[in-house]
């Protein structure tokens, strides 16, 4: 592919996080994950503690959410501001800007731990189904 000069410079690519944010918001969503599956067994318990963890949850889900439509907002520009989606449809050659934006789309991909968080959010709502169950059944006794 021959570089060709690009046809919007003054946008600048965002650059990725590292790793130690990325991290960070993976468990946050993680624990919020968690916790509002939780409150079935607090709330069995005391309703205090149900709404205590409802709130703590939400709020860590917000901040979760909040980042994760920032990424999600960030990676859209890219594609739109360089035009990439049809560049790439038609075959054209690829500027320099143009390889840097997709570069940044498949970093921000390949790092992301959203497929993790996606695997353990079903894997903890199908548990907390069926303790949920159990307890309303008498199954389980806690």
């Amino acid at each position: 592919m021959n570089a060709l000069k690009s046809e919007t410079p003054t946008f600048e690519v965002p650059h990725r996080y590292g790793m130690p944010v990325i991290n960070l918001y993976f468990y946050v969503g993680l624990i919020s994950a968690i916790l509002l599956r939780s409150i079935i067994i607090a709330d069995h318990y005391s309703a205090f503690w149900g709404k205590a963890i409802w709130y703590i949850g939400v709020v860590g889900y917000l901040w979760f959410f909040t980042h994760r439509y920032h990424i999600a907002k960030r990676r859209f520009v890219v594609v739109k501001n360089l035009d990439l989606l049809e560049k790439v449809r038609s075959r054209q050659n690829l500027s320099d800007k143009d390889l840097e934006g997709l570069e940044y789309l498949l970093c921000s991909l390949s790092v992301s731990k959203e497929r993790a968080n996606y695997l353990i959010i079903s894997v903890l709502s199908i548990v907390a189904i069926v303790v949920s169950l159990s307890l309303d059944l008498g199954i389980l006794k806690l």
